[in-house]
């Protein structure tokens, strides 16, 4: 048990904030630290300037903060990481249509300033959030990431080449995280550290990726999107995988179908809809045929 929450982690965070806060001059009072469901609430500032904040902990999510003051999140994110962490994640995978997408992004000095936006795991954010931060990115930070999009076709190819080779999605995720990661580290020489969002514990599957690192330390971990430069990667990637669904709907679809993310039920009937329109030969240009909602339309 700590001092501030029952949850060690948490009430060791809240230690790390107490001290920050006190280097900047901030004032903080532990008194108004009091337990949530799931975190622990507190104010920052004096009297009617006071800042109300909510910080949540689980294992499975890790950190989340809550706050309206964009000054106090930037400085609560950046305890979750450290100046120069490249974060890889990927967009798109557990998705019938459209791409896989992969991207590489650094929280350098320069990028510090995205802490103040409502930076989170893309899949707590709502789209429109996802692209207004990917347009900020993109116009500010351009040379923060590195994305790779690898649309329908060029996919089902490579999983065709992967499976002779006994091989599977996995690695061909593999091989885009290297890429990016190289393409990243090629114009920016201020890397500390790599954080990759886990999706296999097997060493020869992860090879490429290491490979790309070279001699800047890397970490796999599941969930490692409570790190800030992680969830800032998942965000550019799920972004480019939102506009790439768009673009195969006004140009490969002809504008008749809006895809949507996604493989259940719903993607089923899109995908019939598809089918019925265009013939089953569009598969191979707008979804990944490996998933089993693709089977009843196979010879």
């Amino acid at each position: 048990m700590g001092i501030y929450a029952k949850d060690e982690a948490l009430s060791g965070y809240i230690e790390r904030a107490y001290v920050e806060f006190l280097r900047l001059k901030i004032p903080f009072d532990p008194e108004t630290v009091k337990e949530i469901n799931y975190g622990v609430s507190f104010k920052v500032g004096e009297g009617k300037g006071a800042v109300s904040v909510a910080v949540y902990h689980t294992e499975r999510k890790g950190f989340s903060v809550v706050t309206s003051d964009a000054k106090i999140r930037s400085i609560l994110l950046s305890l979750l990481t450290e100046t120069g962490t490249v974060g890889n994640d990927e967009a798109g995978k557990g998705d019938l249509f459209g791409p896989l997408v992969v991207c590489s992004f650094i929280l350098g000095e320069r990028e510090s300033e995205l802490l103040k936006l409502h930076v989170a795991d893309s899949k707590k954010l709502k789209d429109t959030e996802i692209i207004g931060i990917y347009d900020q990115v993109q116009k500010d930070h351009p040379n923060a990431f590195a994305a790779l999009r690898i649309m329908p076709e060029k996919f089902n190819r490579a999983f065709e080449v992967a499976t002779a080779k006994n091989q599977n999605s996995n690695n061909i995720l593999a091989w885009a995280h290297s890429k990016t990661l190289e393409r990243l580290l090629a114009k920016r020489g201020d890397a500390k550290r790599i954080l990759v969002d886990q999706f296999s514990d097997n060493s020869f599957v992860n090879r490429p990726i290491i490979e790309a690192a070279g001699s800047t330390p890397i970490d796999f971990r599941v969930r490692a999107e409570q790190n800030p430069a992680v969830a800032l990667a998942s965000i550019v990637a799920r972004a480019i995988y939102l506009k790439s669904l768009k673009e195969i709907g006004e140009t490969v679809l002809e504008g008749k179908l809006v895809l949507t993310p996604g493989s259940g039920p719903d993607a089923d009937i899109l995908l019939k809809k598809a089918v019925g329109s265009f013939g089953a030969e569009i598969i191979q240009k707008i979804a990944k045929a490996n998933f089993a909602n693709c089977t009843p339309y196979k010879n």
